[in-house]
């Protein structure tokens, strides 16, 4: 059992999302989480077992996931698309409106070409405030929309922009995701 996902089966989390066909042709809800991060893994649908991941872990440890598989490519993201990690990373350590609205307007810049564009929009999404315009009467975002926009971001940043590092780059963000799952900080490198 992983101390951020405290439960006995994964049918909760399953049902946060679409599951793939492949994922669905190896596992079940009434499988424990532990057992369904096995079976991905074994499997090597890493696709799936971020999406799995970032739909059981709590918001914070999903944007901060997410962070810190952005870092990874820091060195292929304008200063613009940098900023949104840094903005990401400000929330997580200061969860507040004024780093969420942040991270609003740094998305309606950069747009969702790029993976860490879909990161800000996790903070945007995460689920502590409206996503209408400030002054306009509270909207809020549909439960664990953050986790699809984090997952997006971390798998999107496997294959684009385009590099040969793709496989390298999904072992160690499983192993980042799987630290924090354990209670870690994320920080095994």
């Amino acid at each position: 059992m992983y101390k951020k996902i405290p439960l006995d089966q994964s049918l909760n989390i399953l049902q946060r999302y679409d599951v793939s066909e492949e994922c669905l042709a190896l596992i079940n809800g009434a499988m424990p989480p532990a057992e369904v991060i096995d079976q991905l893994q074994n499997a090597k649908l890493d696709n799936d077992l971020v999406q799995f991941l970032c739909h059981a872990l709590p918001v914070r440890e999903v944007i901060w996931w997410a962070c810190l598989a952005m870092e990874l490519r820091l060195q292929d993201w304008t200063p613009q698309q940098a900023n949104a990690i840094t903005c990401a990373k400000g929330w997580v350590k200061e969860p507040d409106e004024a780093h969420r609205r942040q991270a609003e307007h740094i998305v309606n810049k950069i747009g969702h070409d790029c993976a860490p564009g879909w990161l800000a929009q996790a903070v945007f999404w995460n689920g502590s405030g409206s996503i209408t315009d400030v002054g306009k009467p509270a909207v809020m975002p549909p439960e664990n929309l953050y986790a699809k926009a984090a997952a997006g971001a971390i798998n999107m940043a496997s294959v684009m922009p385009a590099w040969d590092g793709s496989d390298e780059y999904y072992q160690n963000v499983i192993q980042i995701g799987l630290d924090l799952a354990n209670g870690g900080s994320g920080n095994v490198h």
